[in-house]
């Protein structure tokens, strides 16, 4: 943004890091409806984890991106050719988790005023932990587990969704494995499937749970430090250390609270108690029953075994037998409890769009 300040620009970005919103200009160019002139930028903003792109391309295409983590990139675009040229020229964008749009037209002429309904663009756009802009793929380009690193330090990896997308990829991959070992490759596949998807599962509750605050969603901190930490430390001013350190760093509490490893989002009920004291969101809450939420809850107590018991184990709740029926590493676990998960996360990641930031 040229002509403001830097006060100015850090207000902007502050009132648009939110899910939705609206934001209208007048925008004066003699150049914009000239097939004879290049296209270009005309306004681009960062805001928290939010990206925002308004460019006209060559062949005279308004286009309006909109990224970020929960809903991906996607993209509105307009005809220019199709308008009577106009300065200057009134855009408008709205943004929500449902959709975007884009319009444009005469500021005194609401009839002629064009309008887009924004798609899934194939040119994404990130913000990476060092600020910067990142585009991830384009037309015919197809990009997959982008990860950047500056030293040892991680400056963009995969957003929540991609991760778990990435897993159930993996999970399918394993389940085209074929041995002759006979029934105990079975169970070493189903032991192995069970235990990439409860990692896939912690990955993305963690990783989404630190996106929904760079979407401009404020989490209630100190709940969530009461709920996380004894009480000896919070008596001791634990919260008045982490604010401090939160300000010396550049990072917000939560995360210094996640990247200290204070939450086991691989435990169900330390994973549940983050989200409902930081956001409110309740996973008995949210449309999910109770037997797929039993389910889960059995399911990463099975991948516990596994990983401390052994990962040739044949029962995986012998404990609980003969109370509880026998369960059997087998090919149809997996992908049961890979719609399990699949499930639980579309609901989860669902509720998590909802939420509204209140100024």
């Amino acid at each position: 943004m040229k002509n403001i300040s830097r006060e100015e620009l850090r207000e902007i970005q502050e009132s648009m890091q939110r899910p939705e919103g609206t934001l209208f200009f007048s925008y004066f160019s003699d150049e914009l409806f000239d097939a004879d002139k290049r296209g270009g930028k005309i306004w681009e903003l960062s805001a928290g984890q939010h990206f925002f792109l308004i460019e006209r391309t060559d062949d005279l295409i308004l286009r309006f991106y909109h990224s970020c983590p929960g809903t991906g990139t996607r993209i509105a675009a307009i005809d220019l050719k199709q308008m009577s040229p106009c300065n200057p020229t009134g855009i408008t964008i709205t943004w929500a988790p449902t959709e975007i749009n884009l319009y444009a037209g005469p500021l005194k002429d609401s009839g002629d005023i064009q309008s887009s309904v924004g798609t899934v663009s194939k040119r994404g756009f990130r913000i990476g932990r060092d600020r910067a802009v990142y585009q991830v793929g384009d037309e015919g380009v197809e990009v997959m587990g982008i990860s950047v690193y500056q030293g040892q330090t991680p400056i963009l990896l995969p957003t929540a969704l991609e991760a778990w997308k990435a897993t159930i990829q993996a999970v399918e991959v394993l389940a085209t494995g074929t041995s002759t070992e006979g029934y105990i490759f079975e169970v070493v596949s189903t032991n192995l499937a069970l235990s990439i998807l409860v990692t896939g599962f912690e990955a993305y509750c963690k990783t989404r749970f630190l996106e929904i605050e760079g979407e401009g969603i404020r989490p209630d901190v100190v709940s969530l430090l009461k709920a996380i930490i004894p009480k000896r430390e919070l008596d001791a001013g634990i919260e008045e250390i982490l604010n401090a350190e939160a300000v010396d760093v550049g990072k917000t509490v939560l995360t210094l609270v996640v990247e200290q490893g204070r939450i086991n989002f691989q435990n169900y009920l330390d994973c549940k108690r983050a989200y409902n004291k930081a956001y409110g969101i309740k996973f008995g809450e949210i449309g999910l029953d109770s037997d797929l939420l039993d389910r889960v809850q059995k399911l990463i107590k099975y991948r516990h075994r596994i990983i401390h018991v052994s990962p040739l184990i044949g029962m995986l709740n012998q404990p609980e037998v003969p109370k509880e029926e026998p369960v059997f590493p087998k090919r149809e676990l997996a992908k049961e409890a890979a719609n399990m998960f699949g499930r639980f996360i579309d609901v989860l990641h669902a509720a998590t769009l909802k939420l509204r930031r209140i100024d």
